[in-house]
């Protein structure tokens, strides 16, 4: 297969997957109103639906290297589809909420395996233009965090929300025709994959490294305050005084900054020497962002809100960096691996540990005082985290 059709198949191939990797999550919170008047949704149900995501996805960090080891990267990305696909579309029919749990596990692994699988195929079928393929894969996995939501109860209205969740089944359908394609054609990488190196000694070199941890502490980090704004921006909003319109306005807000600035950012960290006076720049916004949200909330909640999503678009840079510290495309694997399974598993505490203790103090700050201390472990994990050369 001629290598220019062979970029042109892998990038489709990298869009349909890196889009198909956030709507089964981002599109299920605004109909869980609607689902629960049809089917008994009970705390337990809540509680673990929304902690699944962050979870599956640290999960998924650890055992995608190991599927690597036996499997080559494009088979893997069909399987995704595959996975992603069948547990989208399932859920969408069943009345049972323990089936619905089981087949958003099989959906949500699929997500959390591509999640690490999409970097080493950058990295070894364009090693020359990883920036500008991480700025296509950052930039769509951020545009179908962002578009879901406004369409979910819009959808529902006319489809109801079965009909809503299954177009995000349609959606991963078409990621399986093209990764159809591409698996049968088999276009040759540019950067060959030593596959037994994967799973082996280079992610226990990376337990040994301390900019690895780094890197792992600040997506970490990042996601740990993605998901608390995710899921408590409208109530905070709405406790200060603000009617529910307003709030899902600023939640869709808040994810829109990052979805803009993930276009820019990874050539921007390409052409700088350290990205930490990025990571510094935006750790700034956020506490300035949470500060405004505690203490003086009714006087500029928009500002407010810009100021939190300008500080959470360290993930798409830390997506990035993957990339851009790999040695090699095996390598892109085992940090991508480890990276994205610590730093979920550290993101899935985040909307506990909130919860708790906006629910079982009369006061709101020791929550802010948790949150403020994780920006400030961010803060002095970025240097190391961002140091130019290969981790």
């Amino acid at each position: 297969m001629k290598s220019a059709w062979a970029s042109v198949l892998i990038v489709i191939g990298i869009v349909v997957a890196a889009f198909n990797l956030r709507p089964g999550v981002t599109g299920l919170s605004p109909l869980l109103d609607a689902m629960g008047a049809e089917i008994h949704l009970s705390a337990v149900f809540l509680a673990i639906i929304g902690m699944l995501p962050p979870l599956l996805y640290g999960i998924s960090g650890f055992i995608t290297p190991r599927l690597y080891n036996r499997f080559s990267g494009l088979t893997i990305s069909l399987a995704v589809m595959i996975m992603i696909t069948a547990g989208l579309g399932l859920r969408a029919v069943v009345d049972s909420p323990a089936i619905f749990l089981a087949l958003s596990i099989l959906a949500l692994l699929g997500m959390g395996i591509g999640n690490v699988v999409v970097p080493p195929i950058v990295k070894s079928y364009f090693p020359d233009r990883v920036a500008l393929m991480s700025t296509v894969h950052v930039g769509l996995l951020q545009l179908g965090t962002f578009i879901p939501p406004l369409v979910a109860v819009p959808l529902a209205s006319k489809f109801e929300w079965r009909g809503s969740l299954l177009v995000w089944a349609a959606s991963a359908a078409v990621g399986i025709a093209v990764w159809v394609v591409i698996v049968v054609l088999k276009p040759a990488p540019r950067s060959q994959v030593s596959a037994t190196v994967v799973g082996g000694s280079e992610l226990l070199r990376l337990v040994k490294t301390r900019r690895a941890w780094a890197l792992m502490t600040m997506t970490g980090l990042t996601s740990f305050n993605n998901f608390i704004l995710f899921t408590w921006l409208p109530t905070l909003l709405t406790r200060s005084g603000f009617d529910p319109a307003f709030a899902g306005a600023m939640l869709a807000l808040v994810t829109a900054i990052p979805l803009v600035l993930g276009f820019v950012l990874p050539l921007l960290a390409q052409k700088m020497s350290t990205a930490s006076p990025i990571v510094i720049a935006f750790c700034c916004c956020l506490a300035a962002g949470y500060l405004g949200l505690w203490l003086i909330p009714e006087v500029a909640p928009v500002l407010w809100t810009v100021l939190l999503g300008i500080g959470i678009s360290t993930f798409p840079l830390a997506l990035t960096l993957i990339t851009l510290r790999s040695r090699s495309a095996e390598a892109s694997a085992a940090l991508s691996g480890f990276v994205q399974g610590g730093g979920y598993l550290m993101a899935a505490t985040g909307p506990l540990i909130f919860a708790f203790l906006i629910q079982n103090f009369d006061a709101t700050w020791p929550a802010y005082a948790v949150v403020l201390a994780s920006i400030a472990v961010k803060f002095a994990v970025s240097f190391s985290a961002c140091r130019p050369g290969s981790i």
